[in-house]
């Protein structure tokens, strides 16, 4: 059994009972660190090789009204992306001096947006809302985003989106009890939702709050209320696949990552704890073993994120305020 030791602690206290920490995201380059959370503040930290190992160098604090439920950057490194309970999506642009600004600001979300999340290539962005629905965004030459195309095949809540790691292809979680895929079609231009890329959940999760694709987008892994970790493998007409573990669980499991280096799966929830996982034996038989376990946090355990560099650094963002470095030892 390994384990996962504290690097550093960064605590957001400055605006009393509205420290909530909902979202984190590295920058690609693995020397920065984004953070959000209900003080309505976008944070921009350096990576250090020595203590403190994290050190706050820009706050992004006047483009959002109401709490900021995820954040996001492309992976050219050009862009964040902020996307708030105030329901719109704030895109800042890196300038010469290496700080992000304010560029443009994404409106038509009729409620809370949950998620957001820059494809592979870059030329498109997506949302996801309360509003049951999902937006594709496209980038012009020019820097600006319009709308691609407008779904809403989910009947409740959209809570979560990711990207497949190498293709357009975006994955949806929402409290339906279901998933679904959506690919973008050449010949209309737009993305398309079908019904042999939906996924019930009846023998799943009653409700689904995070997922994420493996290094070689074949297998994802998937988290709920049930308080359980489900594997499932990537088909042309998905169908459901992998193991459940839920005997070690006592709270919904929140947040889920992949480390797409070492192939270990990180989950953080409602206990306050946060637990890595190795994913072992044939494909079809697979198993889940629990090699590493965190403590330390005081509050729900809302995103992990691995380094995308160092396979054994791992943040995390928490109800109790603070953003964490863990290093994983084995």
């Amino acid at each position: 059994m390994g384990s996962l030791e504290e690097v550093t602690v960064a605590r957001i206290a400055e605006v009393e009972d509205c420290s909530k920490q909902w979202c984190l995201a590295w920058h690609h380059s693995g020397g920065i660190l984004a953070s959000c959370g209900d003080d309505k503040v976008v944070r921009v930290w350096k990576c250090t090789a020595e203590s403190p190992f994290l050190e706050c160098r820009t706050k992004l604090d006047s483009s959002h009204t109401r709490a900021i439920r995820s954040v996001c950057f492309s992976h050219d490194g050009k862009f964040l992306a902020s996307a708030s309970f105030d329901s719109t999506i704030v895109i800042y642009e890196k300038g010469e001096d290496g700080e992000f600004e304010e560029t443009n600001k994404l409106e038509g979300h009729e409620s809370e947006v949950k998620g957001c999340a820059f494809s592979p290539s870059d030329e498109f962005f997506a949302t996801c809302s309360r509003d049951k629905s999902v937006w594709f965004w496209q980038l012009d030459e020019e820097d600006d985003f319009a709308v691609s195309s407008i779904l809403q095949p989910h009947t409740g809540d959209v809570k979560f989106i990711t990207w497949h790691p190498t293709e357009d292809l975006l994955l949806s979680c929402s409290y339906d009890f279901s998933i679904r895929l959506y690919k973008f079609d050449g010949e209309v231009s737009s993305f398309l939702s079908t019904d042999h890329c939906k996924i019930h959940l009846g023998l799943g999760h009653s409700s689904t709050h995070c997922a994420a694709f493996d290094a070689t987008g074949r297998r994802m892994v998937t988290v709920g209320e049930d308080r359980v970790v489900q594997l499932w493998t990537c088909t042309a007409t998905p169908e459901e696949g992998g193991v459940r573990n839920g005997k070690w669980q006592k709270a919904a499991r929140c947040t889920v990552a992949w480390n797409s280096v070492n192939g270990l799966i990180a989950v953080g929830g409602g206990d306050e704890s946060v637990r890595v996982f190795r994913v072992e034996g044939t494909e079809g038989e697979e198993t889940i073993q629990e090699i590493a376990q965190y403590t330390g946090h005081e509050g729900d355990v809302n995103c992990v994120s691995w380094h995308p560099k160092d396979s054994t650094l791992l943040a995390t963002a928490s109800d109790d305020g603070s953003i964490r470095l863990l290093r994983l030892q084995l």
